[in-house]
């Protein structure tokens, strides 16, 4: 018996060593990164006549935000006469669309079409249907409950003038009260703009995602059968040998809602799940061949995404076992953890890591591809 609480206690031990170790080797290689150029040779401006851009919105219940969006819209710097939005709703019963009539109304120097699905099929079934109907060679992507600042749509579209950059998306700024959000925002971020100075970052963010039309097609436009439609549509075109970038200057507000904030959490750790669990399969079943650098970040962001976050649970369980059979480190580790959970970076790592193996856990019944609204 002495000898098996002596093997867990090891074992324990090992797997919270690997699980703290193994992020803080990728974060320090992410900071290396950093210090690459921004740009691919050299970020091409735009042309007296930008390319023509199609914003798709797709909408369910959104009456709180659907106005502000709109005119959020509106005032980018960037030609009207240049752009469209279509707006796919899916059978919303709160008067968004109403709310939208009476915007386009007021509203005649821009574009704006409507179409309405009548029952809600998933937010990658609208941006296919929209696809379909789009004219423009760039399309972009939002949700409604975000805001652009002024230059965001500008910005993103003169990144997709360079050849080999074939999606872009938005630095995210969260308005929220919440500490643990704003954290982890901060940490995420920078990952994100060091995976894109390497080659292409391994998330993309719905708030604003912009693609060349051509490579959209090319890969059969949004993915329908997993959740994170952004991410996995901008990971299939880095396959492709394009960059799928998060630059610097193209930024979004993105309104983090405080009711049903761990839902929201838990569905968008499922929808990351389903996109590197997808990869996987490309790398070690199919046995796709991917871009050197693309391979090396997915390959690290899979296993903090699927295997990390377990080596911390486990872990946690062997130290209490150990710890009630009165193992003395266990013990101190322990108390350790909890005096460090006052540390805000501290606290939202253990977070991230709950959420992550709970999303794991509840894809085993429900992906959550079509899910309740969430009022904010």
């Amino acid at each position: 018996m002495v000898r098996l609480l002596m093997m867990l206690e090891g074992l324990s031990i090992a797997l919270i060593v690997m699980h703290f170790i193994t992020p803080s080797i990728y974060y320090v290689i992410a900071r290396g990164w950093l210090r690459l150029s921004s740009k691919t040779g050299s970020r091409d401006g735009l042309t007296t006549e930008p390319p023509f851009v199609s914003i798709i919105i797709p909408t369910y219940n959104e009456a709180k935000v659907i106005t502000q969006k709109l005119s959020n819209i509106y005032l980018q710097d960037y030609p009207r006469d240049r752009f469209e939005v279509i707006i796919v709703d899916s059978g919303s019963t709160d008067g968004t669309m109403d709310l939208i009539r009476e915007w386009v109304k007021g509203h005649g120097d821009i574009n704006v079409r409507v179409i309405e699905e009548g029952v809600r099929m998933g937010k990658a079934h609208a941006l296919n249907t929209a696809l379909r109907n789009a004219k423009g060679d760039i399309i972009v992507i939002t949700d409604a409950d975000s805001t652009w600042l002024r230059d965001s749509l500008r910005n993103a579209v003169t990144w997709l003038v360079n050849d080999c950059v074939g999606a872009v998306s938005c630095n995210k700024v969260p308005r929220t009260n919440k500490d643990v959000e704003t954290e982890y925002r901060n940490y995420y971020g920078l990952l994100r703009i060091a995976e894109s100075r390497k080659f292409s970052s391994a998330i993309f963010h719905g708030e604003l995602a912009a693609f060349k039309r051509d490579l959209l097609e090319k890969i059969g436009g949004f993915p329908t059968d997993l959740g994170a439609d952004d991410s996995h549509t901008a990971g299939l075109i880095s396959m492709m040998g394009y960059r799928a970038i998060i630059p610097e200057d193209v930024k979004c507000i993105e309104y983090v809602p405080s009711k049903g904030y761990w839902t929201w959490r838990i569905r968008r750790a499922q929808h990351l799940i389903q996109h590197f669990l997808r990869f996987l399969r490309y790398v070690l079943i199919d046995g796709r061949d991917l871009p050197r650098d693309y391979r090396q970040i997915m390959l690290y962001e899979s296993y903090l995404h699927l295997v990390n976050p377990w080596l911390f649970v486990v872990g946690l369980v062997l130290i209490i076992i150990s710890a009630i059979h009165g193992a003395l480190i266990p013990i101190a580790l322990l108390l350790i953890g909890a005096a460090l959970l006052v540390i805000k970076i501290f606290r939202t790592w253990v977070m991230t890591q709950v959420i992550l193996v709970a999303a794991a856990i509840r894809n085993l019944w429900n992906k959550e591809l079509v899910w309740r609204k969430i009022e904010k």
